[in-house]
């Protein structure tokens, strides 16, 4: 579940004046639950889901995934927490060095992972987006909604131990534009996961 819990963000423009990018936000997203945000341009929609994994530190509230206070943990509470938060992002964020898998590997090897499972958790995440066909293209090599879905199956990358169902389709997920640049045939699959 991810609660979010009067979060607020302001930013400063050149002129040293304030302004607000979150006006005091309170939501839940429970477990399994499919979450879309609108909005216009610039109405801070990015700001709010970079509040979730603390990519951006609130002004003011609280963020809790997992039943976990994120913002009142230590930078390496936070970077241990993190690892089971997937977020996709409107840039694509790939490795032009890596292959698909290798991009969709590596948050699990700096995890730790053992090779062999992280080779099995790759090729479900691949499977899950389509690309499994692709684990071994360049990012280069692929179109637009191709990489968009190489940044969704990193985010479905985790599952952690913990979990009671260990089931990664139940876990909350941020899914920010996933399918704007995704065939309407990968669509569903993306929104539903």
């Amino acid at each position: 579940m991810i609660i979010l819990d009067q979060v607020s963000k302001h930013y400063q423009n050149r002129d040293k004046t304030s302004f607000a990018a979150v006006h005091p936000t309170s939501l839940e997203i429970r477990e399994g639950e499919i979450f879309g945000l609108m909005g216009y341009s610039g109405a801070g929609k990015s700001t709010l889901l970079r509040l979730i994994n603390l990519l951006e530190r609130p002004d003011t509230g609280r963020v809790l995934v997992g039943g976990q206070e994120l913002t009142a943990m230590s930078a390496d509470e936070l970077r241990k927490a993190r690892q089971n938060i997937g977020m996709v992002f409107q840039q694509f964020n790939l490795l032009a060095n890596r292959t698909v898998a290798g991009n969709v590997a590596f948050p699990l090897e700096i995890a730790g992972w053992p090779s062999e499972k992280t080779a099995e958790r790759v090729y479900q995440c691949l499977e899950i987006v389509g690309l499994a066909d692709r684990a071994g293209h360049y990012p280069a090599q692929l179109s637009g909604g191709q990489k968009q879905r190489v940044g969704i199956a990193r985010a479905l990358r985790a599952e952690p131990e913990s979990h009671p169902r260990r089931r990664t389709h139940l876990r909350p997920r941020s899914l920010h534009h996933p399918a704007a640049c995704s065939n309407a045939s990968k669509t569903s699959t993306a929104a539903s996961t």
